[in-house]
């Protein structure tokens, strides 16, 4: 029987187990399908909009959740899942697993539309989980903004770290993204970071109606 500390951050380890099967499954049998063009997804929304929801219409659309669910190569998925384990079991244990669930995968979204804003007629397929992994990072950050947390100690932190510094660990990560903006053009999904980043502020907002302050436990 799991201990309460693992009970807690086992839906964190499986949402990484899955990731990472899928990860795997794709690099040994390409599931091309599942990434995210931009250009796709907007005539498919423009489609939608129309009244057309065929098949042909919803399955680009569809990928802009799944294509958070593939990588590039390991490097890739070893450094999403890092973050996602690290602010995702911060978020499970302040806000219960369903929560942490449900900002993965609405912000793995809000990081498909913040590419498409920057870049709405690209044709490059886009994918990861750097939209979630981000968008985890901005629920935190709005959590912890709006009401003091308790420090945070899970590995590979070395010590418990207060809200502040994780929040700001964050803010700096989302700075970085902004900065690579006015940079030379990269393989990076700049947008897709910001967007996940901004969905997960919002959604915070309204998790925080929900979660009792942590003074108040």
């Amino acid at each position: 029987m799991l201990d309460p500390v693992m009970e807690r951050r086992a839906p964190v380890l499986v949402l990484i187990g899955l990731i990472s099967v899928i990860s795997t499954l794709n690099w040994m049998h390409d599931f091309g399908g599942w990434m995210m063009t931009p250009v796709k997804v907007v005539d498919a929304w423009e489609a939608a909009s129309n009244g057309d929801f065929s098949r042909e219409t919803l399955a680009p659309l569809a990928t802009s959740l799944t294509s958070g669910f593939l990588h590039q190569d390991g490097g890739h998925l070893g450094g999403n899942m890092l973050f996602l384990w690290l602010f995702g079991v911060v978020v499970a244990e302040l806000c219960g697993w369903r929560w942490m669930l449900a900002a993965f995968l609405i912000t793995v979204v809000g990081g498909t539309i913040g590419q498409i804003m920057l870049n709405p007629d690209s044709t490059i397929q886009c994918l990861g989980a750097s939209g979630g992994v981000m968008g985890m990072e901005g629920f935190y950050f709005g959590l912890a903004f709006l009401h003091p947390r308790p420090d945070s100690h899970v590995w590979p932190l070395a010590r418990p770290v207060s809200s502040g510094q994780l929040a700001a660990a964050g803010v700096v990560g989302i700075a970085l993204d902004f900065m690579g903006l006015m940079g030379p053009p990269s393989n990076i999904g700049h947008g897709a970071h910001i967007g996940g980043f901004v969905a997960g502020m919002l959604l915070s907002t309204l998790a925080n109606q929900f979660v009792p302050r942590y003074e108040e436990r």
